[in-house]
């Protein structure tokens, strides 16, 4: 989706009312079929291998650091944090004096904010045995989860490519969230 130069401002109706939702349906909605183009590798993969090795690397060494004081623990911990920290850094020094645009949107995000926002009332209501309660401090919550996902949205796409990762882990907390919240309702319900 092609989204206009000039976006209405994020506190306008107009946002609200025609330019966000247009955004959303069109991104994971009504999603455009693109020619098959065969397999390619970004200029970002050799960067996802890497940080996966170093995610591993420190899973498997800090564990045996710390419970065992093992050498070669401390050496994986210590070559798996330093190299995620260090693809951070590059991560975000690319993406260093750029701006965040709708085209690039971390719906993920977005939703997992709404999400949050939605599921924060219904411990309410489970604490006090109310689903009234439950429901309406969810939908209090709801303003808020969605605003709060706009800003993230845009603002955590500062951190380059490693944004894809967040979105993606923020995309499946979502729908934990969701599935959650409705097994938390039902609970408060009956």
């Amino acid at each position: 989706m092609t989204v206009d130069p000039v976006p209405p401002k994020v506190l306008s109706l107009e946002f609200h009312t025609r330019f966000f939702p247009q955004l959303l349906l069109d991104r994971y909605l009504r999603r455009k079929k693109k020619e098959a183009q065969g397999t390619t590798f970004t200029s970002t993969t050799e960067m996802f291998i890497t940080l996966a090795v170093c995610l591993i690397l420190a899973l498997t060494g800090i564990p045996a650091a710390l419970t065992k004081g093992s050498i070669i623990g401390w050496i994986l911990s210590v070559i798996g944090v330093g190299g995620a920290i260090l693809l951070l850094i590059m991560s975000v020094g690319a993406q260093w004096g750029s701006r965040p645009n709708y085209d690039d949107f971390l719906g993920g995000i977005f939703f997992f904010f709404v999400s949050l926002g939605a599921l924060i009332g219904i411990p309410v209501g489970m604490d006090t045995h109310s689903p009234g309660l439950g429901i309406l401090a969810s939908l209090a919550g709801l303003p808020g989860g969605y605003l709060l996902g706009i800003i993230a949205g845009l603002k955590l796409q500062h951190l380059g490519w490693i944004a894809t990762v967040v979105n993606m882990l923020a995309g499946f907390a979502a729908i934990v969230m969701a599935g959650g919240g409705l097994i938390m309702l039902l609970l408060l319900v009956l």
